[in-house]
């Protein structure tokens, strides 16, 4: 991790647009997810979840734990987050882990690993005060993460 975020804070006082700011700074190699295509929408979105759930992208433990919450804390649907897969090459993505774990069966073996951590965002997702609108996150965009945490009973799961 580049660096100490404030999004990944419980009572983070960041709107969620800055909070996605300070997220999509703190990766240089991001694109910029503005919306101007489906794919960027998608990502946009998906960005969000990782700024509204406070989840570290692009290592093992954080993707799963947000794809978990997304799945049992959105309106994303099962259909749907498959046909997010469209816009992601998990080659890419798995090559990436490759360089991390050192090879394809210890990234499965971690990703085994990380099916007892998936726990926690599964119950927190059914135990959330209302479903999070995965496709809608504007009306959210200018309120502080804190209350909308508040509003959606997200608590946090601390990344280390």
């Amino acid at each position: 991790m580049p660096k100490s975020f404030q999004y990944l804070q419980q009572d983070c006082q960041l709107t969620l647009r800055q909070g996605v700011e300070e997220y999509t700074a703190g990766y240089s190699h991001l694109n910029k997810n503005d919306g101007a295509s489906e794919e960027s929408r998608w990502f946009f979105c998906h960005d969000c979840t990782h700024v509204l759930f406070g989840t570290i992208p692009f290592e093992i433990k954080g993707e799963s734990i947000n794809d978990v919450w997304t799945l049992f804390g959105t309106d994303m649907t099962l259909k749907n987050y498959f046909k997010f897969f469209q816009f992601v090459d998990y080659g890419v993505v798995l090559n990436s882990y490759v360089k991390t774990y050192g090879s394809k069966w210890r990234v499965y073996l971690a990703l085994i690993g990380l099916i007892p951590t998936c726990i926690k965002p599964m119950i927190r997702g059914w135990r959330m005060n209302k479903e999070w609108d995965w496709f809608n996150p504007e009306p959210y965009l200018d309120k502080p993460l804190a209350e909308i945490r508040k509003e959606f009973g997200v608590k946090v799961i601390a990344s280390k």
